[in-house]
This record gives structure tokens, sequence and C-alpha cells, in this order.
């Protein structure tokens, strides 16, 4: 019976081919056309849900007022992380100041390379609960330490083993590979971040509080924090706010 469908389908398809070719080309491009939309909804819906703690972890914004005129950003000073843990640091289970992922000339001898990098507090391992391939406890409490992508590591070193190798930030900053982990999700904030050196070596060799006669004025960092099991939910750009207020 199914031979006797494919033979008549087959001829009816031989005998109308402009036809035949015009429904079928249809029908392939509709299909094609609905799986990619298929695959880039389930990538819409799973991003950033990769992290295990996805759903209570946030970035804290600030409102600022100009000539009346409400506006929200989250650039916020050098300062805030700490106001937090001192204010309200039972709603949060960690917190973790950063500067912005960008651009960094990574050295290792004779090899340079550019990844994307950032500055982060020690927490956020466990924020984002990285898979660490190889690493000592703590990495990033040490101030002269850097962790390593997968990826980041490969680059570098090749098959040589990276761990306590040492390598130049822009040419200006020396660290040691402590850690390497998992290279992070596509579909997340944080898939550009190919390696992450410690908070206190980036704000050690520069002068941000010299230069800024209010800190609180200064917005050029980021603060992550990851609330507690037990914290009620609350605003959190209410809890910045008052936290700005305070000062």
């Amino acid at each position: 019976m199914i031979k006797n469908y494919i033979k008549m389908a087959w001829r009816s398809v031989s005998k109308n081919k402009a036809y035949s070719a015009l429904n079928i080309t249809g029908l392939a491009s509709g299909m094609a056309v609905a799986m990619l939309i298929g695959i880039w909804i389930k990538d819409e819906l799973s991003f950033n849900k990769s992290f295990k703690n996805y759903n209570s972890l946030a970035l804290v914004m600030q409102h600022q007022t100009f000539n009346g005129d409400i506006t929200s950003q989250t650039a916020v000073p050098y300062l805030p992380g700490g106001q937090l843990k001192k204010d309200y640091g039972s709603d949060f289970k960690h917190i973790s100041m950063a500067s912005w992922t960008d651009d960094h000339l990574l050295t290792s001898g004779d090899q340079k390379i550019t990844k994307s990098g950032n500055f982060f507090e020690p927490q956020i391992t466990a924020m984002l609960s990285m898979k660490m391939l190889k690493a000592k406890p703590d990495a990033l409490k040490d101030e002269h330490a850097v962790i390593l992508s997968q990826t980041t590591a490969k680059a570098l070193f090749g098959n040589a083993d990276p761990m306590n190798k040492t390598i130049k930030i822009d040419n200006q900053l020396d660290v040691i590979v402590q850690g390497i982990y998992e290279d992070l999700p596509g579909n997340s904030d944080f898939k550009d971040l190919t390696f992450i050196a410690p908070w206190q070596l980036m704000i050690s060799n520069t002068n941000w509080s010299e230069k800024a006669t209010n800190p609180w004025r200064r917005n050029s960092f980021q603060t992550f924090v990851h609330f507690s099991a037990y914290s009620v939910r609350k605003d959190l750009t209410g809890l910045a706010r008052a936290a700005f207020t305070a000062r």
C-alpha cells in the first residue's frame, strides 16, 4: 500500500515539475523558518538560566534625578558593595563589585593575545556557579591572582599546565594563574568573560578615591548581588537608592 502511494506521488511530481518544485520549496522554507524561530525562542527562554542561582542574582541599578527627570542606570560608584553589606547584609548571600567586561592584552612570554575579561570580588565564582577545572581555594582572594577560561588558557599556554604561570594584563599588572574554569555559556550576559582578575588589584592600582571630590558621584562600576534564600524579595533599586542617600 505504501509502495503504491509513493509511486502515485512520484508520478504526480513528474507530471507537474514546476508546480511540485514550487510547493516543495515553499514547504521546506516554511519548515526551516519554523525551526529557526523555535531555536531562537528556546535560546531566549534559557538566557542566563544555565547559572544555578539565576533567579536570585541581580545587578544593582540606581535612580538619579536630572532637571526633574528620573533616569536609571547600572553604572554605580565603587562604594555601594560595602554599604549594602553594612546596611542590608542579611538580604544577600553574596555581593560582588566589578568593573566592566572589556578587551585586555594578556601576555605570557612571547605570546600575546587580546581577550575580554573583568575585575571582580572573589564571590563571583560562587554566584555564577562556575565549574572550576583547576583552582586553588579562594583563588581570587589573592590580589595578584587571575583565573582563566579554558579557551583562554589554551590560547596562552597550549597544552602546557597554566597553573602558577605568570601573565601580564595590559603590560601593567603581573598576575599568577590560580584557576581554570569551563567556558561560560554563549546565551548569557557573561559569555565574554574569558578571564577574571581580583577587584582589589584594580582598586590598588588606581586612585579613584583621590580623584573624586565626592566618590559617591563617580559612576564607573557595577554591583552584582545574590539574594539570600530567606531574604524577603525587595526592590533592589530601592536598596541601592537607600545606600546612596545615606551618604
